[in-house]
């Protein structure tokens, strides 16, 4: 057990990695990618149009129990601890460096001058270390517009925490559990805890401005982590109790543990006779499931001079100075690191108890690594002194180190500021096994220069103690910095070091400029055609004495305002004419007719068009003739049709009265005036034949025969037929069944728009089946008659009825019916065929009749 610590210490200090301390650095507004780590929406709104950190990195380690006193140091620390000269040979083998002086002993060691390894006096409390390391590599963040930026990382952390372990078990420890000070005292260590964690992440930022109401600003931002995990492991205990015989034996010890470590760490940091020996040959390779995390941030500033950092330039008003920090106060709050990994236990690592009465702790001296540890554990459970937990599912979730940070920053004078920083240790679900920051607080006063910084951090935690640190931003490509300056001016001094941590960042940053107007004119220099004399944007920062936009010394007309292209003389109707040289400067033209307007863009303008808005030909003044036939559109009666003039344009129509033999009788030609073929010597009381010569392929037309309007039918010869019937009584024709069905079909599916006579069109393939009917029976004739129920008044019910018996009339018609053979009755409510007082009566009552005579 003793030694086990020593391991994972061992693992925790060698993994490949250098996290998120940066004291001075992160809260600078010169942070650029760096400041996500922070707070995610730091990016928005930033100084940076681009920023790339090539290369960072962090490493950090304190502890609460013991420190270490530089007095007797005779150089710095890499000349002391090469040990190259006599001075440092006779300092490390003086024998104090392998001695920790208890608490009750240091003032006694110090006043002899004896001893470098000291105790802290912390009341007794339970003891911690913290080892944070991180290495960052092609960060970049990139502003898109004035409210949105993104980001993108890849950094690799470390973390270690061995926390609650009581000063006995440390002492213990460290003497090899040689010290009788602590024989046969019962020791209560139930919450000890060590986790080891290291893992890679690939992260996407997104920051954006919410809110910018001129004194008052908001932004937010959200960071999306993919997680790697590299290795792991953990030993928490509860309930642990133990009492110490001697440096072998103890007299009992109980507990109960929860243990574990990632697959890729079996067999590492093994003794020498191990077949394992400790290599990192495989130590980075990823060991977890793919994790997910997330962080997320806002800022507020508060903006009371606001107006100060306002300005117009090019055209342009109400922008802000991007290169300047606006805010008196900036306050900011983010919830980090929430989310983490899921790693497969290795070895035959699980969850265990361990309870003996006497127990010899030698057996744990074959225990160097992870394997052997589980080994010893094992050959204990076949003694009873350690029992499993069948029940353990040997995976486990690595939660990532979630923690608040609360940033609140003052601009006291220009670039001078004080930062109060809180960093409050969060942990969300279940599982002891997850990794953390000790609580911090820290106050920063700062010189925050676009080019250089200085930072002046003093922090707090209950681990690293009180620190004075120092951070250096040099013309932003270079930062270095630490949290602890004793550790650098210790050397030689009566000092207590009890951790180190430092810091460094290689980047590329390009920051936004100050707008440059050196004539104060609002037109910037790069843009400025005269830049040492005071202009206006429309000219490009040149002078126009008559406010045309042509600078003096170009302008042709320098008293009268014009145009540029003109050089300064006017366009009144903007045809890009200039006037004096404009036949109709008042109205825009086309350059061919001097400026006059061509509306219809049919090569004659306007004012010779005698048709200005609709395209024509020149030898009928501009106005169209669409069908050719000689006669424009406006008196063409058939502008689409050619025909003579005489016929108001429109074609001549011409039918024969022919007999038998096909030898015309008599010709009849219709004029535009015309509504049928006229022929006063026919008598409509004889059969009579036609023959349409522009056939325009109908099926019947009608004729003026004498006094009366017939109705010619088209035969199979393609002449039109007329045939006299003479007036018979009708009656009732007896049909057979096809016929009644159908004329059953036609009644029954005869249906109209809700009280309208308008028939909906599922009713008409019946009529048009009726109307073929009535084609083939040309000696039939129908009898339609209209009914309605008795709702509404009687007059109108007596209009409906009988515009719906008309209707189905029109509609035989249109199918080729002559009218002479359709007669019409209509009813209203008169006959109703059943009661109106039941809504199915009345739907019955509402009906066109309809009978074949």
């Amino acid at each position: 057990m003793k030694k086990t610590l020593l391991f994972i210490f061992l693992i925790a200090s060698v993994s490949a990695a250098f996290s998120q301390e940066f004291l001075g650095l992160r809260q600078s507004n010169y942070a650029g990618i760096m400041g996500a780590d922070l707070n995610p929406a730091s990016i928005a709104d930033s100084r940076f149009k681009v920023d790339v950190l090539i290369v960072g990195g962090y490493f950090g380690l304190y502890n609460n129990h013991m420190a270490f006193n530089t007095r007797k140091m005779p150089h710095w620390w890499i000349k002391s601890l090469k040990g190259e000269t006599p001075q440092a040979d006779a300092w490390l083998n003086d024998g104090d460096l392998d001695k920790l002086v208890s608490v009750d002993s240091t003032e006694a060691f110090k006043a002899r001058g004896i001893g470098q390894l000291f105790e802290l006096d912390n009341n007794n409390d339970k003891r911690s270390v913290f080892l944070n390391t991180e290495f960052d590599v092609v960060n970049f963040m990139v502003t898109l517009d004035r409210k949105r930026a993104i980001g993108f990382q890849i950094r690799h952390r470390t973390f270690f925490n061995l926390d609650n372990v009581s000063p006995e078990l440390i002492r213990l420890a460290t003497n090899e559990f040689d010290y009788p000070n602590l024989f046969g005292i019962s020791i209560d260590d139930g919450d000890f805890n060590l986790t080891i964690n290291s893992w890679i992440e690939y992260n996407l930022s997104y920051a954006q401005v919410l809110s910018d109401k001129n004194e008052h600003f908001l932004k937010a931002g959200g960071k999306l982590k993919f997680l790697q995990g590299v290795g792991s492991a953990y030993l928490n205990s509860s309930d642990l109790n133990f009492n110490i015989q001697n440096d072998s034996t103890a007299n009992s010890i109980s507990a109960n543990f929860d243990y574990g470590y990632s697959e890729n760490l079996a067999g590492f940091i093994e003794n020498e006779n191990s077949a394992d020996e400790f290599s990192a040959g495989n130590i980075n390779d990823f060991a977890s499931k793919l994790g997910l995390g997330i962080d997320f941030g806002i800022i507020y500033e508060w903006r009371p001079n606001w107006k100060d950092y306002k300005y117009a330039m090019d055209g342009k008003t109400d922008l802000w100075r991007r290169d300047q920090n606006k805010y008196k106060l900036k306050v900011g709050l983010a919830l980090n690191d929430i989310g983490g990994m899921r790693y497969k236990k290795g070895g035959a690592s699980k969850n265990f108890s361990l309870n003996a009465n006497v127990f010899d702790l030698q057996r744990f001296d074959g225990a160097n690594g992870l394997k052997t540890l589980d080994s010893t554990l094992t050959n204990l459970s076949d003694s009873g002194i350690v029992t499993f937990d069948n029940k353990d599912d040997q995976e486990y979730y690595m939660n990532l180190p979630s923690h608040l940070n609360l940033d609140v920053d003052y601009n006291i004078y220009k670039n001078f500021y004080a930062n109060v920083y809180t960093r409050i240790n969060m942990k969300f679900g279940k599982d002891k096994n997850s990794v953390h920051y000790p609580t911090s607080y820290a106050i920063t006063p700062r010189f925050d220069h676009k080019r250089w910084g200085v930072s002046l951090p003093l922090s707090y935690n209950n681990i690293s103690g009180f620190r004075t640190g120092l951070a250096l931003r040099m013309f932003n490509y270079v930062s270095i910095g630490t949290g602890d300056l004793k550790p650098l001016i210790a050397p030689g001094k009566d000092m207590d070091v009890r951790g180190l941590d430092i810091f460094f960042a290689l980047r590329v940053p390009i920051l936004y400029r100050a707008p440059k107007d050196r004539d104060k004119d609002k037109v910037s220099d790069k843009l400025d055609q005269c830049i040492d004399m005071p202009g206006t944007w429309a000219l490009r920062g040149c002078s126009d004495s008559d406010n045309d936009g042509v600078l003096d010394q170009n302008d042709s007309c320098v008293t009268d305002s014009g145009l540029v292209r003109f050089n300064g003389c006017p366009d009144t109707d903007s045809d890009n004419i200039m006037n004096k040289e404009d036949d109709c400067p008042n109205t825009p033209g086309l350059l061919k007719f001097k400026g006059c307007p061509d509306t219809d863009a049919d090569g004659i303008m306007d004012k010779e068009d005698d048709c200005p808005e609709i395209p024509g030909l020149p030898t009928f003044e501009g106005c169209p003739d669409t069908d050719g036939d000689g006669l424009i559109d406006k008196k063409d009666k058939c502008p689409t049709y050619p025909g003579p003039i005489k016929n108001k344009g429109c074609p001549y129509k011409s039918l024969h009265s022919i007999d038998e033999m096909g030898k015309i009788i008599e010709t009849d030609t219709l004029l535009n005036n015309q509504t049928f073929f006229c022929f006063e010597t026919l008598r409509a009381s004889e059969d009579q034949l036609f023959l349409l010569v522009e056939d325009d392929g109908s099926s019947f037309m009608k004729i003026i025969i004498g006094n009366d309007t017939v109705t010619a039918i088209r035969n199979e010869k393609g002449y039109f037929y007329y045939q006299y019937i003479p007036p018979i009584e009708p009656i009732e024709i007896e049909l057979i069944k096809e016929e009644e069905e159908i004329l059953k079909e036609a009644f029954d599916n005869l249906e109209f728009e809700s009280g309208k006579a308008i028939i909906k069109e599922s009713s008409f393939q019946y009529l048009v089946n009726l109307a073929t009917l009535l084609m083939k029976k040309p000696l039939w004739k129908i009898k339609i008659a209209g009914h309605t129920d008795s709702q509404g008044k009687a007059l109108n019910n007596l209009k409906l009825s009988k515009k719906r018996a008309q209707a189905v009339a029109d509609f035989l018609i249109k199918n080729s019916i002559l009218e002479e053979r359709i007669d019409l009755e209509w009813f209203g409510e008169t006959k109703p065929i059943t009661t109106n007082k039941t809504r199915a009566g009345r739907a019955k009552n509402r009906r066109v009749e309809m009978k074949i005579l």
